[in-house]
């Protein structure tokens, strides 16, 4: 109105109209149904002033009908109003829930990818900001400590597995600084617990399985704690409650993809010492005796003719494959290749193989020939055993799953009545990995 009199417009307004507008058009296109009666009944003013996802499908059905983007009023005025209801077609009750993955926040670049953002960025990466990173995750905890005042927990969309079963990824309201302060363990594992309550009263889920950091040896033994937990709780002990961490599913993508590189024959890995390095490192000492590893630790936990170890990160430049199950600080690996240059080291480096989460891209400048590339990450080939949002907030590509995620939905498909914590079983992650490519799942090729 103000253009019509005036012929100019503010920028603030136009700013707020193309933001609205922007919101506006990716609920229309969300595909999902909308079926209050605030937005159904006709004689609710919200039926002609707002747009659901249902009304702007059938545009998409019917072509020359429900032309309005913002309001069907003028459909409804001049006559191009058609009605569409999406198919219902095989629709699971809303309270159906077989499986639950308990995720956390993985920091504030975790946090840009939910929906409630932008729905354009379910899939993005992790992503840095200017800011320093502890200053990043001193932002997102404070933001955790807002939602906590009026939430739980935060859920994703369903899923669905094995053509029948419904799982979900719900996440604690926990930030990475409530998992570097031991002070903050008992609260961590007590929402976990308190959130496997909840679920199980409203849903009778029994399935659960734990996410990336909810799972570290430091918190609870690798899950063993929360299982114990499960067990003593007068709520939960006689539910039949089963915890796992799908490590064993990690550790054979991890492994599948190191022995797979053709012509291998020594690795340099970082991380090697904790329950996933440790599960890799002894199954290429019993399967690939021909392969050397060359740890970079100060803590000689393995003994074996053909692992040797080092502190020095810049050996790492020595070797063509190096793989990191730690998270490093980016300032060492700057550190490590300055010296490198000062030497004059001659860089034979080309992949660094990373299954750390979430996966921080490290600065690779000075030597551009290498490569960093996250593993310990699935392709799902098949979508007759899987389908739906499983792979949305999770920092990766559409159509992919971490390894522990998918052992825990494979658990849960064949009805695993056991506990799946603490250490690996070797013979097992070989049964996994057979049971996965069965299943559709395969490892991304690195090329």
């Amino acid at each position: 109105f103000p253009f019509f009199l005036g012929g100019c417009q503010h920028w603030k307004v136009i700013s707020a109209y193309l933001i609205l507008f922007d919101q506006i058009n990716a609920l229309g296109h969300m595909n999902i149904r909308l079926r209050h009666w605030a937005f159904t009944h006709p004689m609710s003013p919200l039926r002609y002033l707002f747009y659901t996802p249902e009304f702007h499908l059938g545009h998409h059905a019917y072509f020359r009908a429900n032309y309005g983007l913002f309001m069907p009023f003028w459909d409804h005025l001049l006559g191009t109003h058609r009605a569409y209801t999406k198919p219902d077609s095989n629709l699971k009750p809303t309270n159906k829930q077989d499986f639950v993955f308990i995720g956390h926040n993985g920091g504030l670049g975790h946090l840009l990818t939910c929906p409630e953002f932008s729905v354009y960025n379910v899939y993005d990466k992790w992503r840095r900001t200017f800011l320093p990173l502890q200053a990043e995750f001193i932002f997102v905890h404070l933001a955790c400590l807002v939602c906590r005042l009026f939430m739980k927990s935060y859920k994703v969309s369903r899923y669905l597995f094995g053509g029948n079963k419904v799982g979900r990824i719900i996440c604690v309201l926990r930030t990475p600084i409530d998992y570097i302060y031991p002070n903050r363990y008992d609260g961590v594992n007590k929402d976990i617990i308190q959130l496997i309550k909840d679920e199980n009263e409203q849903c009778g889920t029994r399935y659960f399985g734990l996410g990336n950091l909810n799972k570290m040896k430091q918190l609870n033994d690798g899950g063993r704690i929360i299982s114990e937990m499960v067990k003593a709780d007068p709520q939960l002990k006689d539910k039949n409650i089963r915890i796992w961490t799908g490590d064993t599913m990690t550790a054979a993508s991890v492994y599948n993809q190191i022995v797979e590189i053709p012509g291998l024959q020594e690795v340099f890995y970082i991380g090697a010492n904790g329950k996933i390095g440790v599960a890799v490192c002894n199954l290429i000492l019993k399967n690939r005796p021909d392969i050397k590893i060359t740890i970079f630790s100060s803590w000689q936990s393995m003994k074996h003719e053909n692992i040797t170890y080092t502190t020095d990160l810049t050996e790492m430049l020595k070797f063509k494959v190096v793989v990191a199950g730690k998270i490093i600080p980016g300032h060492k690996y700057d550190k490590a290749f300055k010296k490198a240059k000062a030497t004059n080291l001659s860089n034979k480096t080309r992949f660094v193989l990373d299954y750390t989460v979430p996966f921080i891209p490290i600065n690779v400048k000075s030597f551009p020939q290498i490569k960093h590339i996250p593993i310990g990450l699935l392709q799902v080939n098949s979508k007759s055993f899987l389908r739906g949002h499983f792979d949305i907030c999770m920092s990766h590509d559409q159509d992919h799953i971490y390894p522990c995620h998918a052992g825990c939905i494979m658990n849960a498909h064949e009805g695993k009545e056991v506990d799946e914590t603490g250490d690996i079983d070797l013979v097992e992650v070989e049964n996994m990995w057979k049971k996965a490519l069965n299943y559709g799942f395969q490892n991304r090729i690195i090329n």
